[in-house]
């Protein structure tokens, strides 16, 4: 997902940002969407998206790398194969089911679209990977309070040199305090969601977790 993906979750100031604060939204920006990418790759696995490279497929009589014909997408529970051609789409399934020894192979024709299941994660696997998902939220925030201390030196180094002043100077700050709790909030649904996906619910700790969670339908689609 790029930021286009994720435009409704992004930050909008109601009036223009100073340089400063507009500097610190651009990299908090940056740091959201890789956030995010992070979270929703979590718990995938690079072998299932490397398992058709040495596959071909027969298409007008010539022998074709599958790979050029096809999209895979993994997840937890499942793998998406998103085929260009029909032929390719109808060829996946027994190539799969026979070659791959997967049992659970649904077909989409409408999609062109074969899905896989995957044998379900043991409990221990699933409380690990919900403990990486929140170690990734809290990372986030521990990145936006080092941005926002070196965004802060450049401030005070503004002031000595009469670059910026007093009243820009608290703008600033209050403008980059909006921007830390618009993402936060946001970073925090994507980790309810992803969590929830992992272990099949989120349990929220305190009343504040509580009301948060009240939101988190905002971002369910994107966390599959």
């Amino acid at each position: 997902m790029d930021e286009s993906d994720l435009e409704k979750f992004l930050y909008k100031a109601s009036t223009e940002l100073l340089s400063y604060s507009d500097s610190f939204e651009s990299r908090a920006r940056d740091r959201f969407v890789t956030y995010v990418n992070e979270l929703v790759s979590l718990g995938s696995s690079d072998e299932y998206q490397k398992m058709f490279h040495a596959d071909k497929v027969m298409l007008n009589k010539k022998q074709r790398r599958l790979m050029d014909f096809i999209e895979v997408e993994t997840f937890i529970d499942r793998i998406e194969i998103t085929s260009l051609s029909e032929e390719v789409t109808t060829a996946l399934v027994p190539l799969i089911k026979d070659e791959k020894g997967f049992k659970l192979v649904t077909l989409e024709p409408a999609r062109n679209l074969v899905i896989v299941k995957l044998p379900p994660l043991n409990m221990n696997a699933k409380l690990e990977l919900a403990g990486a998902v929140e170690a990734k939220y809290k990372s986030y925030g521990k990145t936006l309070a080092a941005v926002k201390a070196q965004t802060g030196q450049q401030i005070r180094a503004g002031i000595n040199n009469e670059y910026i002043f007093g009243p820009d100077a608290a703008k600033a700050q209050k403008q980059i305090d909006s921007i830390i709790k618009h993402y936060m909030t946001y970073s925090q649904l994507f980790m309810m969601a992803k969590t929830e996906v992992i272990v099949g619910k989120y349990s929220p700790q305190s009343p504040e977790d509580k009301k948060a969670y009240a939101s988190v339908g905002k971002v369910r689609s994107f966390v599959k």
